[in-house]
Formats: structure tokens, sequence, C-alpha cells
């Protein structure tokens, strides 16, 4: 369940936004195998708000993602995420004037739960999805529209059924 938070100096469009959030959700869920319903992503507007960057205040445009980490999860995985966050900006904003400035990767996610599921461990999504497999069906098949989606993307990528 990371948590990408997008602070940008620059405007960006709704249609930006949901861009830029799908690259995340698909980038993160193909890197580390967690369902795309579990990615987060929050934009802030930081026009306003100075960031400082060697004692001096500046604007910025920058992901700062909240992750899990473990041993199933080396370096080169994050620094391939930060690649592949990169390549997603700059195809998405094309424009000189919005150049991403920094990435932070914070593997400081030690818990977490989602409609009442606790997160399991980096690297564990599969064993967690086929033992509450069973659950995530009877919602769905309640009407649960979150759930559906899960279930759905579950079985396209073999994940824990």
């Amino acid at each position: 369940m990371p948590l990408y938070l997008i602070s940008h100096k620059d405007s960006i469009s709704p249609a930006q936004r949901d861009e830029l959030a799908a690259a995340i959700t698909k980038t993160h869920s193909d890197l580390f195998t967690t369902p795309s319903t579990f990615v987060n992503v929050k934009f802030e507007d930081v026009s306003s708000t100075p960031y400082y960057v060697g004692g001096k205040a500046k604007t910025v445009n920058a992901i700062h993602a909240h992750v899990r980490s473990g041993p199933s999860r080396p370096r080169s995985s994050y620094n391939k995420l930060c690649s592949e966050l990169r390549s997603a900006w700059e195809e998405i904003f094309s424009e000189k004037s919005i150049q991403l400035d920094l990435i932070f990767i914070l593997g400081d996610i030690v818990a977490g739960n989602k409609w009442g599921f606790n997160m399991p461990e980096a690297g564990k999504d599969e064993e967690w999805a086929k033992e509450n497999f069973g659950e995530f069906e009877r919602r769905a098949e309640n009407g649960d529209e979150e759930f559906k989606d899960l279930v759905g993307e579950l079985r396209t990528r073999g994940l824990g059924v």
C-alpha cells in the first residue's frame, strides 16, 4: 500500500494528473506485484510553498514515495523505480518548463490497513492475496466495485488465485 505524494510547483491539468497516477500505479504494481487498487497517489500544489535546498528557498516538482522495504526488494529495484518514474514524468510533461526536480523513495511503511485487511510484508503480496481471496470474492459478489476490480486484476495477473 504505497503512498506517492506528488508535490508540484507547476500547474498540472486533471488529464495529466490522471495519466501520471496511472503510470505510477502501473510501474509500482509491475515492479513489486502490489495490486493496483492498493497504490495511493496524492497531488499537492506547492507553488506557493517554499522548499529549502542548501538552505535556500525554492519551489520544486517532486515525487516522494512511501513504500514497504524488505529483503525481497533490493536497492536496484528502487533505482529502477526512480528511473521509470522519471521517464513517465518526462513523457507526460514534455514541455521543458515542467521539469521533475527530485524523487525520494522512503522505505518507511511498516504497517497499514485498507478495507479491514492488514497490509502484508514487502514481497508477500501473492501469499497475502491467496489467504484473503475468498473474502475478496465474497465482497465482489456483493457488489463492491473496489473488490470486483481487485478480484479481476488478481485473476488476470495470476496473483493469489
